[in-house]
C-alpha cells in the first residue's frame, strides 16, 4: 500500500510538472523536441539515430530550471556569506592538500597554458567542493529543457547538440553525463559546447575525462581560462583602499566589461592613473610591484570592485579577474575563486571587514547551526553545512520564537544566540549524532577526487589543438555557466 501511495504521489508530481512547464512554455515538450529535431540537416555532426535515442525518455526540467535561475546563490545571498561558506578554512586546507598531491600535474598545466595552480585550484574548489557536489540532472535533459525555455538562444542550443554529440562519439558515458540544473558537468563544471572546445587531457591517457580525472578537469579549465583572456603573470585583483574622491568608481558586475580589452576605458584606468588618484595597497603600499598572486605594472588595466560599496572591502581588479568573472558572469563567485585563491598561496582573504553586524557563517559554524537547530527540535534537517527551504524554515521558526523578524537567513547573531540558549537535549539528538557522522564521511574526498596524479607528467596537445572534424564549434566563449540568455 505504502508503495501504490508512493507512485500515485509520483506520477501526481510528473503530471502536475508536465502541467506547469506547458503553461509556463506555452508549448508540450514534445513539440520543442521536434522543433529541434528538424534542424539536423543544419547539424551534420548529430545523427538523427543519436537525437532519437537520447530523448526518447527525456524529462522535462523547465519549471525546475525556471525557478533555479531566479535563485542562484551568488545574486540572492548577502556577499559576506557567499564568500563565508566557499572561502572557509576546510575548503582552503583540502585545497592546499590537494595542490601537493597534484603538483606534478598542476606544473605542467602552469606551463602550457599559462594559469597558476592556485587559481586552478581555486576554481575546483569553488565549482564543485573539489569534486564532492557536481549535481546528479541528466546533461541532455537540462540542456535540452533550457534550449526549450528559448528556443531563440542559439547558445543554448548549442549545448544540447553538443551534448549529444559528447554521446555520440563516446567523450562521456550515459551513466556519467550528469551535472547541474543548467547543464554544467564535472569536477568544474563545463557547459557542453564549451566543453567540447577545451577539453584537455591532463593525465596522459589519450583522452580529456573531467568527470573522474582531476588533472583533465583541471587543464581543461586551465585551457579555458586562458581562452577567456588569461594573462600568465598578473594577479587577479589587489585589496586596496580608496579615497573618498572615488566612491562612485564601483564597477559591479558588467561595469567591468571594459577589463576584457585590456586597456583603459570607461570605468577602467591604468594602474598607473588608479594610483595618480590616491589608490594605494591596503598595506599602504604602492600598486606597482609584485605580489604572492602576480605583479601589477603601471600600465596593466584595472577597475575598482567595491561589492558592498565605498563602506566596505575594495579590491583594484584585473583583466584576470574578468578571465573568471567570464567563467559564471557573478562578481560574488569571481571574487570567492580571487580570494580562495590567494588564500591557497599563503595570503590573508582580506583586511577589510564587511559593513555588517551580523557576518556570515563558515560551512563549520552553519553545520553548528543546523545542530543547534536539531536539538531544537527540527528533526527534518541535515547537518550538512548547506543552505535550504528546510533549513531556512527552522531559522525563521527560531528567528520569530525570539522575537525577530523572520528572515530564513543563518548568520553570526543565530548562531550566538542559539549557543547561549542550548537546553535539554530533544527527540533529535540522535538524529543529530548521526547526521554529524554522516557530515564527516561526506567531508572526506571521493575516490575520484583523491586518485592524485599517480601517472607522470605529459605533453598533451596545445591550446591551439583543432577539434575533431566532427565536433561542433560553440560560439566564442562568453561564460560557461548558467547566465540567463
Amino acid at each position: 500500500m505504502v508503495r501504490l501511495w508512493m507512485s500515485l504521489g509520483a506520477c501526481a508530481f510528473v503530471l502536475a510538472t508536465q502541467l506547469r512547464a506547458t503553461a509556463q512554455t506555452g508549448e508540450p515538450l514534445a513539440t520543442c523536441i521536434a522543433s529541434l529535431r528538424a534542424e539536423l540537416p543544419s547539424r551534420p555532426d548529430v545523427l538523427p539515430q543519436t537525437f532519437d535515442t537520447y530523448t526518447r525518455d527525456v524529462q522535462d526540467l523547465r519549471p525546475l530550471i525556471d525557478n533555479a535561475t531566479r535563485a542562484q546563490p551568488e545574486f540572492q545571498l548577502p556577499i559576506w556569506d557567499y564568500l563565508a561558506r566557499r572561502a572557509d578554512a576546510q575548503r582552503i586546507a583540502q585545497g592546499r592538500e590537494l595542490m601537493q598531491r597534484q603538483s606534478a600535474a598542476l606544473e605542467g598545466i602552469a606551463r602550457r597554458h599559462g594559469v597558476d595552480a592556485a587559481t586552478a585550484v581555486a576554481v575546483f574548489g569553488v565549482e564543485t567542493d573539489y569534486g564532492r557536489v557536481s549535481g546528479g540532472y541528466p546533461v541532455v535533459d537540462a540542456t535540452l529543457s533550457r534550449a526549450c525555455l528559448n528556443l531563440k538562444s542559439a547558445e543554448r542550443k548549442q549545448h544540447f547538440f553538443a551534448a549529444l554529440w559528447l554521446l555520440q562519439e563516446g567523450v562521456v558515458k550515459r551513466e556519467d553525463f550528469k551535472g547541474s540544473w543548467a547543464g554544467a558537468f564535472g569536477m568544474t563544471q563545463f557547459m557542453p559546447a564549451t566543453f567540447a572546445r577545451y577539453m584537455n587531457d591532463g593525465d596522459g591517457t589519450g583522452s580529456a575525462d573531467i568527470v573522474h580525472s582531476v588533472p583533465d578537469a583541471l587543464a581543461t579549465t586551465a585551457r579555458y581560462l586562458r581562452g577567456l583572456g588569461w594573462a600568465d603573470g598578473m594577479p587577479w585583483g589587489v585589496e586596496v583602499k580608496v579615497p573618498q574622491s572615488l566612491a562612485d568608481a564601483n564597477a559591479l558586475e558588467s561595469d567591468h566589461g571594459c577589463l576584457a580589452d585590456a586597456k583603459p576605458a570607461g570605468r577602467c584606468r591604468s594602474v598607473a592613473q588608479w594610483s595618480a588618484a590616491g589608490v594605494k595597497r591596503i598595506d599602504d603600499t604602492p600598486l606597482v610591484g609584485a605580489g604572492p598572486a602576480g605583479r601589477l605594472e603601471a600600465s596593466h588595466a584595472g577597475a575598482l570592485l567595491m561589492p558592498a560599496g565605498p563602506a566596505g572591502p575594495a579590491w583594484l581588479v584585473t583583466p584576470n579577474y574578468q578571465a573568471i568573472w567570464r567563467y559564471n558572469r557573478a562578481d560574488a563567485y569571481a571574487l570567492a575563486i580571487g580570494l580562495l585563491s590567494d588564500a591557497l598561496r599563503g595570503g590573508p582573504l582580506q583586511r577589510t571587514a564587511w559593513p555588517t553586524d551580523d557576518p556570515g557563517l563558515s560551512r563549520a559554524e552553519f553545520r553548528e547551526l543546523q545542530g543547534l537547530l536539531l536539538a531544537r527540535g527540527h528533526c527534518e534537517l541535515r547537518v550538512d553545512g548547506a543552505e535550504g527551504p528546510r533549513t531556512s524554515a527552522a531559522i525563521r521558526d527560531e528567528e520569530s520564537k525570539l522575537g525577530w523578524t523572520p528572515t530564513g537567513r543563518g548568520g553570526g547573531k543565530l548562531l550566538a544566540a542559539l549557543r547561549s540558549q542550548a537546553g535539554p537535549a530533544s527527540g533529535c539528538e540522535a538524529l543529530a549524532a548521526v547526521a554529524a557522522s554522516g557530515t564527516a564521511v561526506a567531508a572526506s574526498a571521493p575516490a575520484s577526487a583523491a586518485s592524485g596524479a599517480a601517472r607522470p607528467p605529459h605533453e598533451p596537445s596545445p591550446a591551439s589543438a583543432p577539434l575533431p572534424a566532427s565536433a561542433p564549434l560553440p560560439p566564442a566563449p562568453a561564460g560557461k555557466s548558467s547566465s540567463p540568455s
